[in-house]
């Protein structure tokens, strides 16, 4: 996997091989610690069964090809819980990637990044509906100060790697709006004020060719973001994480000692390690992911406690972050995809029933 930090590289890339794909990343907690959202765009969605299907099946037709499945999902949790959640695929039709600057449309969803009085901004514009009628709409505008080239690329690039990692904010200031409405009920809008990292991944052919399986996280400390991974890949396990400057211009610490162990398994028997264990030069850093967010038969998120120990007394900390799990073989498994197809909805086509109750879908949250 090649690793990298510029914005330069975020413009939308048009991707010629069948099972390619793209996608934009944000997540954010407000100041209360009461709200958190992920946010992803996908050209060529990884998740997408009808996707799969048609570059296993015919992978020199049109439906093989990565804009021929763009989507966007959604998910806002309160308090540990989540109260919304969409994962949409749109026709092709119906969306539009800017292959000359970082901009980008799915549906009512947008996201448009520039360079404004010296700062890096990703504004997005979201409106996604349920098949409930449940309604998510939302502004959201991430700000950082704009690279100054210290902050250099994290990773050399490997010449036989078909995935880039580029981590473009790790930390950022966000302000916005978010609603959740219900049909025929609005809710009060939410003023959210909070930090946000946001990346973008590319890849050239099937995630699970690439590697077996794949840990990630952030931690927004008082004075640092924590970010690393933990990747098995098809020619060994490789890990590493960085300590990042709260101006995101900055490099404090790296290291390549990182421990997982505490495997558990969800009821897709997806086992996977719960606690991970960081060493740098002065500081150790543990993770618990005992907080489970999203639970699914490839995919796990979770909202981690962390504890940061240091040599220096007062830089010790006790903080949360987000943590993900993904098995991508097993997205290729057509056993699970009776699950998938309850979540994942098809906006040209009729949607399944589970979806069209409010009940019911919530339980495949």
């Amino acid at each position: 996997m090649n690793v990298e930090s510029n914005y330069l590289s975020e413009i939308p890339v048009k991707k010629v091989k069948s099972g390619s794909y793209e996608w934009w990343y944000f997540d954010g907690e407000d100041t209360k610690g009461e709200y958190q959202f992920v946010i992803i765009f996908y050209e060529g969605c990884p998740f997408s069964p009808d996707y799969i299907k048609s570059y296993e099946k015919h992978p020199d037709f049109i439906t093989s090809k990565a804009d021929s499945h763009p989507a966007v999902s959604i998910s806002v949790y309160k308090n540990g819980k989540t109260v919304f959640y969409a994962l949409s695929e749109y026709s092709p039709t119906e969306v539009e990637f800017n292959r000359d600057k970082i901009s980008l449309r799915i549906g009512h969803n947008t996201l448009e990044g520039f360079v404004e009085n010296e700062q890096l901004v990703y504004a997005l514009r979201l409106e996604e509906t349920l098949a409930t009628g449940e309604k998510f709409s939302g502004i959201l505008r991430f700000n950082s100060p704009l690279s100054n080239n210290s902050l250099p690329l994290t990773d050399k690039a490997e010449s036989n790697s078909n995935h880039t990692w580029n981590l473009v904010q790790p930390r950022a200031t966000i302000k916005g709006v978010i609603s959740i409405s219900q049909i025929n009920r609005h809710e009060k809008p939410i003023i959210f004020e909070g930090r946000g990292y946001h990346d973008r991944n590319i890849g050239q052919e099937p995630m699970s060719h690439q590697f077996e399986d794949w840990y990630w996280g952030r931690v927004h400390f008082t004075d640092m973001t924590l970010i690393y991974y933990v990747i098995q890949q098809k020619d060994g396990l490789k890990s590493k994480a960085w300590l990042i400057g709260p101006d995101s211009q900055k490099v404090l610490d790296t290291t390549e000692d990182i421990q997982i162990d505490g495997f558990s398994s969800n009821l897709f028997f997806l086992s996977s390690a719960r606690r991970i264990n960081i060493k740098f030069k002065s500081r150790s850093i543990l993770i618990h992911k005992d907080e489970v967010l999203d639970s699914g038969p490839f995919y796990m998120r979770f909202n981690s406690a962390v504890q940061l120990k240091s040599e220096v007394e007062d830089e010790n900390q006790l903080t949360t972050g987000l943590s993900e799990y993904i098995r991508p073989d097993r997205i290729r498994k057509r056993i699970f995809w009776p699950f998938v197809r309850m979540r994942y909805r098809y906006k040209a086509k009729k949607p399944h029933w589970v979806q069209r109750s409010s009940f019911l879908y919530k339980w495949t949250w």
